[in-house]
């Protein structure tokens, strides 16, 4: 990822260079110094020179702190990676050009560290003081107080994002307290509750396109794990889905419960195939690759655990069936039908059917089955809305639009825009996904948490076309 790396003082001066790569020639800390130093006209922090792009910030202390790379490398872990080791430097107190002239070494070993044949690797001080041969100057708190600030210019230090390689999944021993929070920056020590809680919502998206003949062009599901937590201690939670990849045992110890059974169709008791799983950085990763359980030490409060798209095997929450004629006098009929595929015990709520009709109309005649209907003309669409709608029911539409008097070459232009359909329903899942467990590995602290589990589903772009 990262080829060179050059710390230079204000006025370009060289002071600190280390070349992971040997295609990087000698000459490229000229180049930097020519182009972005000695140029006043530069303002942006990134240069690219052909293949070679330079990434660049200024600490507090009037240094520049430059990554060169020579690949398309990942630029947010190039940033967080150079932000965090300003902070280093001035905690080890080599944040001006006169401490890190006298104690280059000292920055020549923090770089072995924390910058591994040019990827960056673990940043957090508690970790980096342990392998260094010399203390910080600065306290631990101090240094994660530095970090967390959202103040603006050089002195805002990127929240960790989890890009950035973590070297030991250690934080899930059962070593000291003191240890274990010395490896977990998202969570403080000491939290306490009466009542330990867990609120975890499966929020999924579905976007469909539907052609003319009714056959699904594309389908895919965006969903996200997002869970809020009120747990006392340093709890280690287990986390399970019914993932297409989870072949072994895990969920057989952990039955669904009655309340997943009544809400979830029984198109949900197969497996998922999850695709592009992104993780909160408190996942234990290598735990998930091995197998397929989500072990996890939660921040306090709200987060988002994890996000996942799903393409195949999708429950599809409705069928919209339109037929679309245009009439001798230019007039426009539609004949729709709205029909709920979810189950009967659940409902939808905020259904709204969006049928575009030609710039050039009028007004609208309709009749409907149930719901409300109406004609908005600065929309070119008649809105079909329902406050509420049961699941397995069936509503029809009738509507003519009336465009203005000899227009027929327009209406035979007419784009056609597809019609579009927007709802939220609770207790169901557009993938199939179901929690299986959700647990507290540490029973020692008598854990008696409570656990609440909703899943939501919300329309993206549901379009079908006529």
């Amino acid at each position: 990822m990262i080829s060179a790396f050059f710390i230079y003082s204000l006025r370009g001066e060289l002071i600190v260079s280390k070349y992971v790569k040997l295609s990087v020639q000698k000459s490229m800390a000229e180049v930097f110094r020519i182009q972005v130093i000695n140029n006043l006209d530069v303002r942006s922090p990134v240069l690219t020179l052909g293949s070679t792009t330079f990434h660049h910030i200024k600490t507090t202390g009037n240094l520049w702190l430059v990554s060169v790379s020579r690949s398309n490398a990942d630029s947010a872990a190039i940033w967080e990676f150079l932000y965090k080791f300003s902070v280093l430097l001035k905690t080890y107190g080599l944040d001006s050009e006169t401490e890190l002239k006298d104690k280059f070494m000292t920055c020549y070993e923090l770089l072995d560290i924390v910058l591994e044949e040019g990827v960056p690797m673990d940043t957090e001080l508690t970790n980096v003081a342990a392998k260094m041969s010399i203390k910080p100057l600065m306290v631990p708190d101090t240094f994660h107080n530095s970090s967390d600030n959202t103040g603006s210019g050089s002195d805002r230090i990127i929240p960790r994002s989890g890009l950035l390689k973590r070297r030991s999944s250690s934080f899930i021993s059962r070593s000291s307290t003191n240890e274990q929070q010395s490896n977990i920056p998202w969570r403080r020590g000491g939290i306490k509750y009466k009542k330990d809680e867990v609120f975890l919502n499966v929020m999924e998206r579905i976007s469909i396109l539907v052609s003319k003949d009714g056959s699904i062009l594309k389908s895919y599901v965006d969903g996200t794990v997002d869970v809020t937590t009120h747990l006392s201690g340093m709890p280690v939670c287990q986390f399970g889905l019914n993932d297409a990849l989870s072949v072994t045992s895990p969920f057989q110890d952990y039955p669904v419960g009655t309340a997943n059974k009544n809400a979830i169709p029984k198109a949900a008791a197969g497996s998922v195939m999850l695709e592009d799983c992104k993780f909160h950085q408190c996942v234990q990763l290598d735990k998930f690759q091995n197998d397929r359980t989500i072990n996890f030490v939660p921040p306090d409060g709200n987060f988002e655990l994890m996000k996942y798209i799903v393409r195949e095997n999708l429950n599809l929450p409705f069928k919209v069936s339109p037929i679309v004629t245009v009439s001798r006098s230019s007039s426009i009929e539609y004949r729709i039908t709205l029909k709920s595929l979810f189950p009967s015990k659940i409902s939808a709520k905020d259904v709204q059917l969006r049928i575009p009709v030609p710039p050039e109309t009028v007004k609208c005649q309709f009749s409907t089955s149930n719901g409300k209907c109406k004609f908005v003309p600065e929309e070119s669409a008649i809105i079909w809305k329902f406050s509420k709608y049961q699941g397995l029911t069936e509503n029809s539409l009738s509507a003519t639009a009336f465009p203005v008097r000899d227009v027929q070459s327009s209406i035979d232009q007419w784009s056609k825009p597809p019609m579009s359909l927007n709802f939220d329903i609770m207790m169901f899942s557009n993938s199939g996904l179901v929690v299986r467990f959700l647990d507290i590995l540490e029973k020692e602290k008598n854990y008696n948490m409570v656990k609440w589990i909703k899943y939501i589903s919300k329309s993206g772009a549901y379009e079908v076309r006529y």
